[in-house]
């Protein structure tokens, strides 16, 4: 028979396991915080954005680190230079050194966001296909909630952001998860694989085309003679413009879904995080589910079943 002491010592460990407090449950209820019409113009995604009480359209960008808006409308708005915050920006082209405005009120779909400045980008979001924006709403605000992009149905939809086993987007028809997301610096990437070579792409909504680095372009093992025989294509970006080749590949794998001799924008450098970048060539048609902080992708088919 065990000695006293020891039967006192587990009736003791028994009484201690019942008084534990329980662990609270997880809130996985979807509660929406707002919704905004969505347009789709020349390939990108454009929602309307109340600054001051007056109405701007941005662009969809979860690739941008900063919401920004153009110097025209900045000027338009009169909004005023805070020379507290510079931003110091390096992208296609070259450099270049902008200064913040401060705002007074910012409303996103019906809602009052509490943001007080945003960034100023020497840009133009107007072209001769449709576009006509004033700027990005970018990954600052985007990335604090999930994202229902409901493109078919032209609306954008934040919810608070739920990390949950098994979530599900909030549609009932079918979806694909794109399983492997990882986040990394204010980015969400996917795993590809682009003619037999495996990588991370960053999923940028303001991306109208899927764009390539240099680095896997090497790993697959294209050269610059190759490329030469593609098309050109201008790339207007910060700093100016500068010139890369539209190659095609003979298949591209974002998680399950394959996509057949897809066309692809080859860049001259590498953007520093991932190895490319899938934009609305991938996205186009879908219904598209995003949570940074589930680490989460959700896309519908598109509608001829890819």
């Amino acid at each position: 028979m065990p000695p006293l002491s020891r039967l006192l010592g587990l009736l003791l460990l028994v009484l201690l396991t019942r008084c534990q407090p329980s662990a609270p449950e997880i809130d996985c209820s979807l509660s929406m915080v707002a919704q905004m019409p969505l347009q789709v113009q020349s390939n990108l995604l454009v929602v309307p954005v109340g600054i001051n009480g007056k109405w701007v359209h941005l662009v969809v960008d979860s690739g941008a680190e900063r919401t920004t808006i153009s110097e025209a409308a900045a000027n338009r708005l009169g909004l005023p230079r805070d020379a507290k915050y510079v931003t110091h920006a390096v992208g296609v082209g070259g450099a270049t050194t902008t200064t913040d405005v401060t705002i007074d009120r910012m409303v996103i779909g019906g809602v009052h966001f509490p943001v007080n400045r945003v960034a100023v980008g020497t840009f133009s979001l107007q072209n001769d296909r449709g576009l006509n924006a004033d700027g990005l709403l970018g990954a600052d605000i985007l990335l604090a909630f999930d994202m229902d992009i409901d493109v078919p149905g032209g609306t954008l939809s934040l919810y608070h952001s739920r990390v949950c086993p098994n979530a599900k987007p909030p549609w009932h028809g079918p979806s694909i998860e794109i399983q492997g997301v990882r986040a990394l610096k204010d980015r969400l990437l996917v795993p590809i694989e682009l003619d037999g070579a495996s990588g991370m792409a960053i999923l940028d909504t303001g991306a109208e085309a899927n764009v390539l680095g240099v680095d896997m372009v090497r790993r697959i093992g294209l050269t610059e003679q190759d490329l030469l025989r593609d098309p050109p294509v201008r790339n207007q970006g910060t700093g100016g413009v500068s010139i890369s080749r539209l190659h095609r590949f003979r298949r591209l794998r974002i998680g399950p879904v394959v996509e057949e001799q897809p066309e692809m924008i080859v860049m001259q450098s590498d953007f520093g995080v991932g190895d490319a970048l899938i934009g609305e060539s991938f996205l186009r048609g879908r219904r598209v589910w995003l949570s940074f902080r589930g680490r989460q992708i959700f896309v519908s088919p598109k509608p001829n079943g890819e």
